[in-house]
Formats: C-alpha cells, sequence, structure tokens
C-alpha cells in the first residue's frame, strides 16, 4: 500500500509540473517570467505566530550563580521569575563556591551574580569592573554586615526560658580568651570554638585573618560547616537549646531576623587593614603571618548585583530590569523569615514577595513586562 501511494503521488507531482511548464511557455508577458517575491506573514497570521514562536526559542538560558546561602537563593528565584516569564529567556542557577563564581562570571560561563559582595573580594571586583569582563548593576539590597555573634541570653540570660547570664562582660572579640571553656571545642576541650564561614567562601579565609590578627588562635578553633544549611542548624540548635555558641554570620539572613544575636565588637574597617588582608586572599601572604593591622571588622556596605559584560550586548532589555531590580534589607529579611518559618522554597518565598511587594517590583519593569509577569503570578495562584 506504502509504494502505491508513492508512486501516485509521483505521477501526480510530474503531470503537475508538466502543465505549470506548459502555461509558462504559453504566456508573452515578461512578469511571468520572474520570479514571485516571498512574502513576509502578515502580523497575527498563523507564520507570524510560528516565526514569533522560533525566535522565543531562540533566546538562550541565563545563567544565574548560586553560591548557596538562603538570600541569594530568593533573589534569583525574584530574578529568575522576571527574566523567565516577562522576557521570555529559558533560566538555570548554578552551584558554585566563590572562585569559581568569579571566574564563570568574568569569562561568560555564567551571567548574573545577585549578590556580589565586592567588600570581600575587592581586588577582583575591581579588576574585571574596570575592564569591563563585569558590570556592576548597583545594589540589591542597601545594607549589609558580618562578624561573630552570640545569642543574647548567653550575655544579658533570658528569665523568660530560665536562662541565667553566661558571660555577661562579654562585649569585644578581645574579650573571648575568657571565655573558652564556655564555649569549649567538644573535639579539643583545650580551646574554644568559632563556628565560622561555609567553606569555599571567601568569608572564611577572612575569618582566619582576623582570628590570626586578633591572637585568637592560640585560643580557638575554627569549624567551616561545609553548606549554609549546616551553619544555620549549629546556630539555631543551639538557640533552642539555650546553649552557649560562638558563630559567624551575616545580614540580612532570615536567622537574624528570627534569633536575638549580639554582633561582638570589632576594630573599626581601614583601608590599611584591608590590604593586608586582600593579601592573603591573593596567595601573597599566608593567613599565619598577618599583623595586629589585619584585625578589624567587615566593611559594612550595600550588596550589588554584577552580570557579565557581554550580556549588555546580547540582552540590553535584561541588563536594564537588572539595574532596575532594587529588593531592599528589610524586604529581603522578611521574605527569608517567611521562606524559614513556612519551610517554602525559595520559588515560593519568590511568590510571597511578589504578592506583598507589589509597588516594589512593578517598578522596575515596562509596562507590557509587567503584563506578562502579573498574568504568570496569577496563573501560580498569587492573588494581586
Amino acid at each position: 500500500m506504502r509504494k502505491v501511494k508513492r508512486s501516485s503521488l509521483l505521477l501526480m507531482l510530474m503531470m503537475a509540473v508538466v502543465l505549470v511548464l506548459g502555461a509558462c511557455s504559453s504566456s508573452g508577458s515578461s512578469e511571468s517570467e520572474q520570479p514571485a517575491a516571498a512574502e513576509a506573514p502578515a502580523e497575527g497570521s498563523a507564520s507570524a505566530e510560528v516565526a514569533e514562536s522560533e525566535t522565543e526559542t531562540e533566546k538562550r538560558t541565563i545563567r544565574f550563580a548560586d553560591t548557596q546561602f538562603q538570600t541569594l537563593w530568593v533573589n534569583n528565584a525574584i530574578a529568575g521569575f522576571v527574566v523567565e516569564h516577562g522576557y521570555g529567556y529559558p533560566v538555570d542557577t548554578i552551584e558554585v563556591t566563590t572562585p569559581v563564581y568569579q571566574q564563570s562570571l568574568a569569562s561568560g560561563e555564567l551571567d548574573v551574580m545577585m549578590e556580589l559582595w565586592r567588600m570581600n573580594i575587592i581586588d577582583w571586583y575591581n579588576e574585571v569592573t574596570e575592564s569591563g569582563q563585569v558590570i556592576d548593576l548597583g545594589e540589591t539590597f542597601e545594607r549589609s554586615t558580618q562578624g561573630f555573634y552570640v545569642p543574647r541570653y548567653v550575655i544579658e540570660g533570658d528569665p523568660e526560658r530560665g536562662i541565667e547570664p553566661m558571660a555577661p562582660e562579654l562585649k569585644s572579640v578581645f574579650d573571648l580568651p575568657e571565655y573558652t571553656e564556655l564555649f569549649q571545642d567538644p573535639e579539643d576541650p583545650s580551646k574554644g570554638r568559632l563556628i565560622s564561614c561555609i567553606t569555599g567562601w571567601q568569608c572564611a579565609l577572612i575569618n582566619r585573618v582576623k582570628m590570626n590578627a586578633y591572637g585568637l588562635m592560640e585560643y580557638y578553633n575554627l569549624m567551616e560547616p561545609g553548606a549554609a544549611a549546616a551553619l544555620d542548624a549549629s546556630i539555631a540548635g543551639a538557640y533552642m537549646k539555650g546553649e552557649p555558641i560562638l558563630a559567624y554570620y551575616w545580614e540580612p539572613t532570615w536567622l537574624l531576623g528570627t534569633y536575638d544575636m549580639v554582633q561582638l565588637e570589632e576594630p573599626e574597617w581601614t583601608p590599611e587593614c584591608d590590604v593586608e588582608t586582600q593579601s592573603v586572599l591573593t596567595g601573597e601572604i599566608d593567613a599565619e603571618d598577618v599583623s595586629e593591622v589585619a584585625g578589624c571588622g567587615y566593611q559594612t556596605l550595600g550588596v550589588h548585583k554584577g552580570v557579565h559584560g557581554g550580556l549588555a550586548e546580547e540582552a540590553p532589555e535584561l541588563v536594564e530590569f537588572f539595574e532596575a531590580m532594587f529588593v531592599g534589607t528589610d524586604a529581603l529579611n522578611r521574605t527569608s523569615a517567611y521562606m524559614s518559618a513556612e519551610e517554602a522554597s525559595a520559588d515560593e518565598a519568590a511568590l510571597w514577595y511578589f504578592a506583598n511587594y507589589q509597588e516594589d517590583w512593578r517598578g522596575w519593569l515596562p509596562d507590557d513586562v509587567e503584563a506578562k509577569v502579573e498574568a504568570a503570578l496569577i496563573e501560580a495562584g498569587v492573588e494581586l
């Protein structure tokens, strides 16, 4: 049956060709000898819709850096929703360490870093922004803090929980040698323990610089968790039990919005302190060889977002969006707290943000993109 159908079709095509050739040879019009011009599909036609769909699918995936901490997950989810549903680009998040994202963002293997903590990587930041490899698109949020924290009940007690003050005189990092037994390392009882920054993050090395500069490595061991979840669990677990704990942390975060923690005092950040710290980060000297000059607190600045320089030519509309996007520290704290309290995913937290901060996100977008985002949110069940 298949062979009969093909033969019949071939015969019909040959007859049609003969008829067409005959018609052409009998015509005296010179116009009939010219090939007809291909017409562009009319706007709104089925052909136009197919062409538009093909163009849409040609948009490449926008790759977000994910260095594994909560506020970045939230910011990635908020931005990713807009990029995907408002601008029609597929999105992906790639888990990386700080050194890997630095290399990948500069080379174009990654497109976007929503939290560019440039104060921790200032030499790299200056190099790649001055060369145009990375474009700084302004603040994602305006206030950030980093440092060493203890629960407030460690200093002041908590009568409601029946907790007496454990270290009423503890105010500064320079008081810590007196409290090694309070923050005792269970694996090395002769020293205290600081639960430091996550392995692979730049702050892990900076904390080593600080502890050496403060002369605290003689008294304390550093424990670097393998992931942000492990750091969170250590602090939250101790807090719920009313136990003493000394840990590195930062703001904005759900944890500092949920638990009452006190940041220990450190000397104020100075350019001279930063120069010596950067010498360690660039490998010129070891953390153990720093002087007292390297002992200072983290610089408190707004946290920016950065994109690979090539994105400005490939997708200028996305660069305009990222530049306009500003979430803010307080909004980010509340969204992160919602995420943790409700055990929500980052995508669910982003939907909560869109529902509760409509005046903010609508102001980032042109009208047509805003309409697409709104339609996608309604479809996702968000009440606007």
